[in-house]
């Protein structure tokens, strides 16, 4: 009877032992490829090549395979994030913001230039030889937006309701209006006339600026807000601490690494600092002050 009991004592240990383990694998094997989007600010393909080399730095360093996708639209990274089971996404400020409020992703890193945490503002911009000079005189004018996930889409918001204007009011204020889905392609349809202002980041209408002369000649800033923070790297509030502790060192560290300065410098940063919430703060600020309700704002077109 005991020799019985002992055996079936050690199978019952041997078993649970097997079980633990697969449980482990299954759990390493949740892990072992990250699928991170991406958000479409620029020409996608750009967006793509410019982080591949990230994604091989981050296997060779720890093991962890990562897979980006890259998401047609804004709003898109919010929708998709649960429905693809993404594991973590580059948002922009009001991205992130959105997503940190709806679905809990928690932020881990954001970038670093030579002057400190590389923030970004929004810009409404109009053609030099518009002769508009001021907010008031863009009523009745054509607009073109980036999207209404965008954080430039929520500061024209903002200033339009210290106008008196409510926030869903743009339509009855300009004469028309559309999207495009990216910074440059915002930017350029002003440049060659298919709308009389645009919204964008100002990142990037620095950038076309000192690449293309047209843009300097032709387009001027009428309005910019504060500074945000111009991306965020987060996580999935159930992301294995584990896992999430190593990405967050090793990002962190290739500013110390050789082979990491290679990639940076692909990415055009300096580094990756640690994200907090508080990042989103200013983000928060402008949304309540374009009045809106982030737990019911629609921000599909």
């Amino acid at each position: 009877m005991k020799k019985a009991f002992f055996a079936f004592l050690f199978l019952f240990f041997v078993f649970l032992t097997l079980f633990l383990f697969a449980a482990a694998g299954a759990s390493a094997a949740e892990t072992k490829t990250l699928l991170v989007g991406l958000v479409p600010e620029e020409n996608i393909f750009r967006v793509m090549e410019q982080h591949l080399p990230l994604a091989q730095y981050i296997e060779e360093k720890t093991g962890i395979k990562v897979r980006f996708t890259v998401l047609p639209r804004y709003g898109d990274v919010i929708d998709k994030f649960k429905a693809r089971h993404m594991d973590g996404a580059f948002f922009g400020a009001f991205t992130g913001y959105l997503a940190h409020v709806k679905l809990g992703v928690e932020p881990l890193v954001r970038p670093i230039g030579p002057g400190g945490l590389v923030t970004a503002q929004s810009v409404i911009f109009v053609r030099k030889d518009s002769g508009i000079q001021s907010f008031q005189q863009l009523r009745g004018k054509r607009a073109v937006f980036v999207d209404k996930a965008a954080a430039s889409y929520i500061y024209l918001l903002y200033q339009l309701r210290r106008l008196g204007v409510s926030n869903t009011g743009e339509k009855r204020f300009f004469s028309g209006h559309y999207f495009t889905g990216n910074n440059e392609e915002s930017i350029y349809a002003v440049l060659n006339g298919g709308a009389d202002v645009g919204l964008a980041k100002s990142r990037y209408f620095e950038k076309l600026s000192s690449q293309d002369p047209l843009v300097s000649e032709r387009l001027f800033v009428l309005s910019r807000s504060g500074d945000m923070p111009d991306i965020v790297l987060c996580l999935r509030k159930d992301f294995p601490p584990a896992t999430k502790a190593l990405l967050e060192r090793t990002l962190m560290n290739m500013r110390y690494d050789p082979e990491g300065i290679q990639v940076l410098r692909v990415l055009r940063y300096s580094g990756f600092e640690k994200a907090d919430a508080a990042d989103f703060d200013p983000v928060a600020r402008l949304a309540d002050g374009a009045g809106i309700k982030i737990p019911s704002y629609r921000y599909a077109r």
